[in-house]
């Protein structure tokens, strides 16, 4: 895309490419249409028409656009004529959740569009007699549309009909209001969308695998999408949680019938302002010797363990050293340097009981949904399985990274983010830079940063707006698009922290895919955590 079609997409929510197709081409697919009917879905399969989603002109566009990986979601099919009975355009595109998952974003020079919806013109759509409506900027709206706009009562005086030729290519974010006048002639439409966003028709369901029985309703909800492809919304007032019907709309954050559900104003504003959020006390004392107990006993089991088994550790080097063929270069921090590098084990669902049980047991934790369905709307889910970091003195910290301000945006009111970890601490982690610290570290609202992180990966941990927050055993801590990393593990005892990869409902989980922290196989080496159990 050149600069004037990047500011009109990013301003407009739309561009129009005249003349795309030859007129050969416009015939090929006229005679296509003709000899597959107007059947429904009759046009899904006709080659000639997934040709046009092959279209280079297309591909580039799309590539700009959505990134390198992008899928159609919704295949060729000609654009519904408007009903004969209606005078008033209705508009579509407005449904809240299609508008989370597709959504546009251009922040910090970094530009998604996670759905994009393209109309090829195979005939003359001219304007005001049978063409396609938009309402320009309407794609990157922060509030809901106006009940009389949608439904053509009230255009606003914003409405665009596009006159389209033959053989015209019109290209939309998703999310862009949209109709149509009258009968238009052939007017064929695909949608596409990125590799982060979730399937409209969703995934086909996967076997459930024998140890989800023993999860409750509300647990097998969050970690059924990237198992089974199965989920559902979880609703908490903190102190329980509850799975909501199939097919029941969520109730609003506010709702008077259902108190409890709304966030704290308090923790609201921290999380909008800081990028991060600490629970106290979540995990009791019995809770806390339990999880410790089952690290302990997967410690143990390592050294009868066959390759590549689930539980396994795996040992991660530092970017910086990844980098330099394994060696610290010389500016690197002195927050970062360690001699271990840092050791983590999965499979933690997997553990035999009764060590997977306390692990389990934080599934769908009143007090984790509650926070997380306002963090990340309602029908979040579980994209990997959880990892435990088990560092002990010299472990090696991790530079700073995961500054995402795109992913963070205000809906109906409320900060959403598209991605959240969620950490629970075993031990004890020391606030601030001291000789006995180590731990989570970040710089507070990165998530809101307009601009890149400063300093090179060796010495962006000592920029000044560095924060390591005190952390007790117990404590849970969530973390979305803020800059975060480790300084490394000073402390006596070992660091022990288990993370649990969230995602906001509309974004892509597909079942069985890869647990995704894992370091690639290939370039493993023996664990020396691993080797000290034997």
């Amino acid at each position: 895309m050149d600069a004037e079609q990047d500011y009109g997409f990013d301003v407009a929510g739309f561009i129009h490419l005249p003349g795309v197709l030859t007129a050969d081409q416009v015939a090929a697919c006229n005679r296509a249409i003709d000899a597959a009917g107007l059947a429904a879905g009759a046009l899904a399969s006709c080659d000639q028409l997934r040709l046009l989603g092959e279209h280079p002109v297309l591909q580039d566009m799309l590539k700009s656009l959505c990134g390198a990986e992008y899928h159609v979601d919704c295949p060729p099919s000609l654009v519904e004529p408007a009903n004969e009975n209606e005078a008033a355009v209705r508009l579509c595109g407005s449904d809240p959740d299609r508008s989370r998952r597709f959504r546009y974003f251009n922040h910090a020079g970094n530009r998604v569009c996670h759905g994009v919806r393209i109309v090829w013109a195979l005939k003359p759509a001219p304007a005001f007699e049978g063409a396609l409506v938009l309402v320009p900027c309407s794609h990157n709206r922060t509030l809901e549309p106006p009940a009389d706009l949608v439904s053509g009562d009230d255009n606003l005086g914003l409405a665009h009909e596009p006159a389209l030729e033959a053989g015209d290519l019109l290209i939309c974010a998703a999310t862009t209001l949209h109709g149509v006048r009258g009968q238009p002639g052939n007017l064929i439409q695909i949608t596409f969308r990125s590799a982060q966003a979730m399937p409209s028709a969703g995934y086909a369901e996967q076997p459930t695998p024998s140890w989800m029985a023993d999860l409750t309703p509300e647990q097998q909800a969050l970690v059924g999408p990237r198992l089974t492809g199965r989920g559902a919304t979880v609703l908490s007032d903190g102190q329980q949680a509850w799975r909501l019907p199939d097919g029941q709309e969520p109730p609003a954050m506010d709702d008077q019938r259902l108190p409890g559900i709304a966030p704290d104003p308090k923790e609201l504003w921290f999380w909008d302002v800081r990028g991060y959020l600490v629970l106290k006390g979540v995990m009791d004392e019995a809770w806390l010797k339990a999880a410790n107990r089952a690290i302990d006993a997967a410690l143990e089991a390592q050294p009868s363990l066959p390759p590549n088994h689930p539980t396994a550790i795996e040992e991660v080097p530092e970017a910086v050293l990844r980098q330099n063929d394994g060696q610290w270069p010389k500016e690197a921090s002195q927050r970062l340097r360690g001699h271990l590098n840092r050791p983590r084990i999965g499979g933690l669902y997997h553990l035999p009981s009764p060590h997977c049980d306390p692990i389990r047991k934080m599934i769908g934790h009143p007090a984790i949904v509650k926070r997380l369905n306002w963090m990340l709307g309602y029908g979040f889910k579980e994209i990997f399985e959880p990892m435990c970091t088990e560092y002990p003195t010299g472990t090696t910290g991790g530079s700073l990274h995961g500054q995402n301000s795109g992913s963070y945006r205000m809906n109906s009111s409320l900060p959403h983010v598209d991605q959240c970890n969620v950490a629970w601490a075993l031990h004890d982690e020391v606030a601030g830079f001291g000789p006995d610290s180590g731990g989570f570290i970040c710089v507070p609202g990165s998530h809101k940063a307009s601009y890149a992180i400063p300093r090179p990966e060796a010495i962006s941990i000592d920029l000044p707006q560095v924060y390591k927050p005190p952390l007790k055993a117990g404590d849970v801590l969530f973390f979305g698009g803020v800059a975060h990393g480790t300084t490394a593990w000073r402390t006596a005892w070992h660091r022990r922290t288990i993370i649990q990869f969230m995602r906001s409902g509309w974004g892509d989980v597909q079942p069985g895919r890869p647990r995704g922290w894992t370091w690639p196989s290939h370039l493993k080496k023996r664990s020396r955590l691993a080797a000290a159990q034997r």
